[in-house]
């Protein structure tokens, strides 16, 4: 069940009950609020022990089953409330084995619902480092081994790399990256840094190319409206014997097509 949808009914329950016991039922819809209020404050401190007890800085081999049920129940928390209604296509494209999913980038939604839809496989995605410091994500996407990447740092980037390589060598989990660096601010599909792809490359790993349609519209229509949003998988392909720029310019043609054709 949808966390928000279980919170209104656990609600509900509760203030029909009081409103009974105390025998006075103007006040049901009073506590009705008040009872939303509190279960949704319980689940984010319930998220934020959950965070502040793993350390700072440290480095899992695999990922935690909980901790990836309490991630994606956040992530659909955080969508539902948002209004964001979620489409998808292609799944039946994925490979059985680890990958390394590629995507464009339009909100901070995008990692939550490529999540979510992909829930059944674990997944992990590299993440600017400035998500490591924010306390009540800091240590649950660290034990779900999300890896942070700095924005100027080479050295950054190649242990980012090292460690996406050692989860699909040893098949722990796929890899999501965004190779635009950076949220499109426009919506237009940005330039790829081809770095990136050095982890399929050295890993032999398929590349499911991907695209999100519509999450950078979320914002215009909450609190009160819903958006239909749009993640598809576009494509597997194959990196053996390629190189990274060619694979670059190749998705990101994949992708751009993709999205002028469906956006509408």
């Amino acid at each position: 069940m949808h966390p928000i949808l279980f919170i209104l009914i656990l609600s509900l329950i509760c203030s029909a009950v009081l409103s009974v016991m105390i025998g006075n039922l103007w006040l049901f819809l009073s506590m009705f609020f008040g009872f939303v209020f509190i279960f949704s404050i319980l689940l984010w401190l319930f998220f934020a022990l959950l965070s502040a007890i793993i350390p700072k800085g440290k480095y899992y081999s695999k990922p935690s089953a909980f901790y990836l049920w309490n991630l994606n129940l956040a992530y659909a928390f955080v969508c539902g409330g948002a209004g964001a209604k979620i489409r998808t296509r292609g799944l039946e494209k994925l490979p059985d084995k680890p990958f390394l999913l590629v995507s464009n980038h339009l909100s901070q939604l995008d990692n939550m619902i490529q999540s979510l839809v992909l829930r059944k496989r674990k997944i992990a995605f590299i993440a600017k480092e400035q998500l490591f410091k924010i306390p009540i994500v800091r240590g649950i996407i660290t034990r779900c081994c999300y890896i942070p990447i700095g924005r100027k740092s080479t050295k950054s980037d190649r242990h980012a790399i090292e460690i996406a390589e050692d989860y699909i060598n040893r098949g722990v989990m796929s890899i999501g990256v965004y190779p635009e660096g950076h949220r499109s601010k426009d919506g237009q599909l940005q330039k790829f840094q081809a770095g990136c792809f050095k982890i399929a490359l050295d890993t032999g790993c398929p590349i499911v190319v991907s695209a999100v349609i519509g999450t950078d519209e979320v914002h215009k229509r909450f609190p009160l409206g819903r958006t239909e949003v749009r993640f598809d998988i576009i494509d597997v392909i194959d990196p053996a014997g390629r190189k990274s720029v060619e694979i670059s310019e190749e998705i990101h043609e994949i992708i751009k097509k993709y999205i002028e054709e469906n956006k509408k």
